[in-house]
């Protein structure tokens, strides 16, 4: 056989670093100058909504041969809005960093590799399916999945983050809901260290938001979230994305072409994040290059936790200020928090049953 993987990202990475524990080595195929040639941005791992790992570092490792270092673990998550706040307590889950960070999880897994990655390639899929005769789209852009077959696309997101400086608890994380400051979208704190953060705002692209200017956005939301802090928050390095696409495929496979990270449909659309789910199918696309599983049946419960996390984003978007601040009050509640951490439950589904009551009453 001959592999060839398009993307040097998470499940490119760990499609390659799976196929050499079955002993295949693939080409892999970079556009960019090197891995993780982006931004630095710190996103969360947060292991309620993994159902039914309750530590996804640990099964990565322990079920798969693959061993990342979180930046840090997540014991607290506070969750504001216009005028409540809250937070659930425990081992949440993790931090970690992605693109140029010299600890990103993409720079890890490509020191653990064997294969080859040819740099600065702008290499096709149809260059690649006529030389190969297993190919992986890891490209994360759906745009290289719309050609080979139909992406079901949720909704465009617009983000604007920083690198903040300022004094953290470093394994504490900070949610914002405010739909005057992030319609139907949020803003999220994480911090890298006890000196330095990610803050970023996101909100969907709906055509109510055409009008909205990002930078007044972001200016009121960091000003607001410095008081809500009870700090002076110090913006170092920005970044700005445009049309970044949550969504699916219809197929994860067709042919001898899998469609793994973001050209699969790895993105949680309730937060954004989805390291997780980059890497699973990653590793489910070689198990079944490697003839140990059937890629489309292996991804049936990812497809299910995309809908559960849409489901959840479509109620939330539902409630304006009033409904959040009720919800979020609900959250001091114990049983409550109980319900949230318990890591025997589907806490997306669970979620979504908490919520009902708030989105009927909008109804109404």
């Amino acid at each position: 056989m001959k592999i060839a993987i398009m993307g040097a990202g998470l499940s490119g990475l760990t499609c390659a670093l799976t196929l050499e524990k079955y002993g295949y080595q693939a080409e892999i195929y970079e556009k960019r100058g090197m891995v993780g040639d982006r931004f630095i941005v710190a996103e969360a791992m947060l292991s309620m909504f993994y159902h039914p790992y309750d530590d996804a570092v640990k099964y990565i490792s322990e079920a798969h041969g693959i061993h990342l270092k979180p930046t840090n673990s997540v014991n607290k998550v506070f969750i504001h809005s216009e005028h409540e706040s809250a937070h659930i307590e425990g081992q949440l889950g993790f931090i970690n960093m992605r693109g140029k960070h010299s600890e990103s999880f993409e720079k890890q897994l490509a020191n653990q590799l064997k294969s080859k990655i040819h740099f600065q390639q702008n290499v096709t899929h149809e260059d690649l399916s006529k030389a190969y005769t297993h190919v992986v789209l890891a490209t994360g852009d759906p745009m290289d999945t719309e050609q080979l077959q139909p992406y079901e696309e949720a909704f465009k997101a617009s983000f604007k983050g920083a690198i903040v400086e300022g004094d953290f608890n470093r394994t504490d994380v900070h949610t914002f809901f405010n739909n005057k400051l992030a319609p139907k979208g949020m803003a999220y704190l994480l911090p890298h260290s006890e000196r330095e953060a990610s803050f970023v705002l996101v909100y969907p692209q709906y055509p109510e938001n055409e009008g909205v200017d990002k930078e007044q956005l972001w200016n009121a939301c960091l000003a607001e979230y410095c008081k809500r802090l009870n700090q002076d928050l110090r913006v170092r390095e920005t970044f700005s994305i445009k049309d970044y696409r949550a969504g699916k495929t219809e197929n994860a496979r067709i042919g001898n072409t899998f469609f793994v990270g973001n050209c699969w449909g790895a993105i949680s659309p309730l937060f954004g994040f989805g390291q997780f789910e980059s890497m699973l199918t990653g590793i489910y696309a070689a198990h079944d290059i490697a003839g140990v599983g059937d890629y489309n049946e292996l991804v049936q419960d990812l497809y299910q936790s995309y809908h559960d996390s849409l489901t959840l984003r479509r109620a939330i978007e539902t409630l304006d200020n009033k409904q959040l601040d009720l919800l979020t009050k609900s959250v001091k509640v114990k049983w409550v928090e109980g319900l949230i951490t318990n890591k025997h439950m589907n806490v997306l589904k669970l979620l979504s049953r908490v919520i009902h009551p708030f989105v009927r009453s909008t109804e109404k």
